[in-house]
């Protein structure tokens, strides 16, 4: 069955010591330069390629290097910034000025005449950014072949930073959106309740209303006084009246 994720390789054995490359990963500044080990633990050697394989991508031959002397570059890798070193066993793979197109997975192989592989060196750029790294790390044998399985390799931590800071920053924005609605909603509401009572009282009925109230009002005011200055009246007649027969009465004493 044909599985895009997995890329089939013919081997000899899925463990073999063969190939060595003692460095798993290797952290650069953009500009620097790298140097990825690879030796052969066998004294026969045949002939020996270094590959890459990019984020997701197909893996790509990146040098030959012959049995006797000399090495052939392919895919667009004849540039002076990749060079073979030789040392006993061990073909040694120098990158010049790493640029970031170089983060990837380098692997170094061996032809007898089957190809076995290494366990692969991680050239990692230094810098604030999350790589995912298809990486070869899991390997079966089946039918003779190897069948690689890419699993995710890369900074959990920024990712995990990054994502945290999105949730927050979503639920800031999501609170304050809920705000201005509930304060644009009241506001709102305040001017029209508002406008409704200006527009009652300034109403002619409301009007007519008030000043028959007011009326009314001062009518019964005045009834009342009317009715309180009529009962004083006959009260304060009584009183003259007496008081002048009692004036009276002295003085037609004094005369006798």
């Amino acid at each position: 069955m044909f599985q895009p994720d997995r890329h089939w390789v013919t081997a000899q054995s899925a463990t073999d010591p063969s190939v060595y490359q003692p460095d798993k990963e290797l952290s650069v500044n953009i500009g620097d330069s790298a140097t990825l080990q690879c030796c052969i633990l066998e004294k026969e050697v045949g002939l020996m390629v270094w590959f890459k394989q990019p984020n997701r991508k197909k893996p790509q031959i990146i040098v030959t290097v012959f049995k006797s002397s000399g090495e052939a570059f392919h895919n667009g890798f004849q540039n002076s910034r990749f060079q073979i070193e030789r040392s006993s066993n061990c073909f040694n793979m120098i990158i010049l000025n790493i640029i970031q197109s170089d983060e990837a997975m380098y692997y170094c192989a061996l032809t007898r005449p089957n190809i076995v592989f290494g366990d692969g060196t991680y050239l990692k750029i230094k810098g604030e950014h999350v790589t995912i790294v298809s990486e070869t790390s899991k390997t079966a044998l089946w039918n003779n072949s190897v069948v690689c399985e890419p699993t995710p390799h890369g900074n959990n931590t920024n990712s995990n930073t990054q994502h945290k800071s999105v949730i927050s920053l979503g639920t800031a924005l999501g609170l304050c959106a809920l705000l201005i609605f509930c304060l644009t909603y009241y506001i709102l509401r305040r001017r029209k309740r508002d406008k409704k009572n200006t527009s009652l009282e300034d109403s002619p009925g409301t009007r007519q209303e008030f000043e028959a109230e007011s009326l009314n009002y001062a009518a019964l005011q005045f009834s009342k006084r009317k009715a309180k200055a009529e009962k004083r009246k006959p009260g304060s007649s009584d009183e003259c009246v007496y008081s002048d027969v009692k004036k009276t009465v002295r003085c037609n004493i004094d005369v006798s």
